[in-house]
């Protein structure tokens, strides 16, 4: 039997390990550098609904070295599960043309295989985390394979914002969403689900823990400082802290997987510099914590005067997504998605607790239709990004993380146009112009890519297609980490593809 690793208990290791466990024959210990989270508690989830407390605080990352053009505070969650414990449940696959960035614009690299080659994974991970989807729209184009779950039905908001659009020819569709569909009770608190039908990857791994007792073993509290190599070629398992303890400990294994993240996994491998390796483990072409991506997010809001049919938000989650400005068409100057909503222009909260009378209430959600807009674009790899280590160390032992970040004038000029494009639809659904505001956030942690890209040789990035680091017979890297582009759609889905390939491919291999 094969002892194995995992570094990062989020959706990419917790993908995995399951895929790992069910082909047999290996035992998994998963080394988390944070604590043990409760899901579906109703405690938790009342207090959380109350605002009496931030449920999330104590396991956001510690600050590092902000810059300018890229954050990292609140982006990402050091906890069990990880950052799925918070996150959207938004999962698009990536398109064709994404894996083809290099060869269509000059941006950035192409991946070393293609979207077909992945469209048989992404299948699986939709089934693994429980997707609602359209299964009759094949762009991107879905090889006869359907969503286990229907597509959410378009809300009474959604209609509204889908009126502008067909005004604009601006095309959509239904949101992928990972809420499995059977179990969703629509209360719109989905940051922290009180029925575990969102997917997390903490929910996922409490159900492993059950199923495979005997053959996983998960470590919270215990960050990885360091992957022990046995001359080049071989790790022989890692190094790691005890938080409770401030005792360090070593592990041996027969594989290692590094699923800590894309800002964790460089900064993990240039901290395993050793003689064989003085520059990183899979460094010695210097491209590992190269080449930082992320999403740019735009956004746009304004009021449409009278809401006399009383809409408002139905649900906690987006379920209409255009991708019509994520096409080849766009992908010079960078792709785009979004989705839109409305609410009421009051809040009932504060309505109640103002002990308002029922008339001045229904005239204050009769008065106005808050719309919103806001979508994600992709970002082109500039020359100066990069990630490397800081000096200091985290609270959790780990060393501090330094970011260098240069911006494209043409992601920024695009950036406008997208903006530009929310308030012509604002402007379209009946908005007032003195009601719109407009904003534009750089890219953060959440969805940051590339700084151990995929390549076919070590010249030009830290993995091969198979996701194992170049110059190496057993440690591999299965995070957003090794996308050599990010594309415009939520990265999620598209690793948790990666992490269901990856398990085959070493299973075929032994």
């Amino acid at each position: 039997m094969k002892s194995i690793i995992i570094i990062g208990s989020g959706v990419a290791g917790t993908v995995l390990a399951r895929q790992l466990l069910a082909s047999g024959d290996v035992e998994v210990t998963m080394f988390e550098v944070g604590p043990e989270f409760t899901p579906a508690d109703r405690r938790i989830w009342l207090d959380h609904m109350l605002g009496s407390d931030d449920i999330y605080a104590p396991f956001i990352d510690d600050p590092r070295t902000e810059n300018e053009n890229f954050g990292l505070r609140r982006s990402r969650l050091l906890m069990k599960g990880g950052t799925t414990n918070h996150w959207g449940g938004l999962t698009p696959r990536f398109k064709p043309e994404d894996f083809e960035l290099n060869s269509r614009t000059g941006f950035g690299a192409d991946w070393p295989f293609g979207y077909d080659e992945l469209a048989p994974y992404y299948a699986k991970a939709e089934v693994l985390l429980g997707i609602t989807g359209d299964s009759d729209n094949d762009d991107p184009p879905r090889y006869g394979a359907k969503f286990p779950f229907p597509h959410t039905d378009f809300t009474q908001g959604d209609k509204v914002v889908i009126d502008a659009l067909e005004s604009l020819d601006i095309s959509y569709g239904h949101m992928s969403i990972a809420r499995n569909g059977t179990r969703c009770i629509t209360t719109g608190t989905c940051d922290y689900c009180p029925v575990n039908a969102r997917y997390t990857a903490v929910y996922d791994l409490q159900q492993l823990q059950v199923e495979y007792s005997d053959l996983l073993t998960l470590k919270t509290e215990s960050p990885v400082t360091k992957i022990l190599m046995d001359g080049k070629t071989r790790t022989r398992g890692i190094e790691f802290m005890d938080l409770n303890t401030g005792i360090g400990h070593s592990a041996d294994a027969d594989a290692v997987f590094v699923c800590g993240g894309t800002i964790e996994s460089c900064k993990l491998l240039l901290a395993s510099a050793d003689k064989d390796w003085p520059d990183g483990i899979g460094n010695d072409s210097g491209h590992v914590g190269r080449h930082l991506i992320g999403h740019p997010v735009m956004f746009a809001a304004g009021i449409r005067p009278g809401n006399p049919d009383g809409i408002g938000e139905e649900l906690g989650f987006d379920s209409l997504i255009s991708r019509h400005f994520d096409t080849p068409a766009y992908q010079h100057k960078g792709k785009m998605w979004f989705s839109g909503g409305v609410s009421a222009n009051a809040s009932i909260e504060e309505q109640v607790i103002s002990n308002v009378s029922r008339t001045a209430m229904n005239a204050a959600f009769s008065s106005g239709l808050r719309m919103s807009m806001g979508g994600e674009m992709e970002q082109f790899e500039h020359p100066d990004n990069r990630v490397s280590l800081g000096k200091e160390r985290t609270s959790q032992g780990l060393l501090t993380t330094n970011i260098q970040v240069g911006v494209h004038d043409v992601n920024l000029q695009t950036r406008q146009e997208h903006v530009d494009t929310f308030v012509r639809i604002l402007k379209t659904a009946g908005c007032r112009d003195a009601s719109i505001e407009t904003g534009a956030l750089n890219p953060d942690g959440a969805h940051a890519s590339a700084t151990c890209r995929m390549s076919r040789s070590d010249t030009d990035g830290v993995v091969d297609p198979n996701l194992q680091v170049h110059g190496t017979d057993n440690l591999y890297v299965c995070s957003n980490a090794v996308f050599p582009s990010i594309a415009a759609a939520n990265p999620t889905l598209t690793v948790s593809a990666l992490a269901v390939r990856l398990a085959t491919h070493f299973a075929a291999a032994d």
